[in-house]
Parts: C-alpha cells; structure tokens; sequence
C-alpha cells in the first residue's frame, strides 16, 4: 500500500492507494490542487518527493 499525505488549508490530507502509478496521479493532483508537503511513502518505507515539479 502507498500512503499520500500533504498539507491544505483544512488541515492534513491522507490517503492509501494499491500501485506507484495511482500513487503518482493523487499527489500530482493534490499539488495541482494546492496542497504543499506532499510526499507518498512506498510499502518500503522510501519517501517520494520529486513528482512535485513535474505538476507545477
């Protein structure tokens, strides 16, 4: 399971999705959307980041 968190203007934001690919595409919208400090966390423990300058 990939956990997606960030930060918007209500507060925290948290979600699970099942694959990377559908990982990618929710915090790719959250930033489009406003939302800073978001980052997905892999089934690993790895913290991914870099997906931010691709949606801005």
């Amino acid at each position: 399971m990939f956990e997606i968190s960030g930060f918007d203007t209500a507060g925290v934001v948290s979600l699970k999705r099942l694959s990377l690919a559908a990982a990618l595409k929710k915090a790719r919208e959250l930033v489009e959307d406003g939302c800073w400090d978001v980052q997905i966390v892999d089934p690993a423990g790895r913290v991914h980041t870099s997906f931010e300058e691709q949606a801005a």
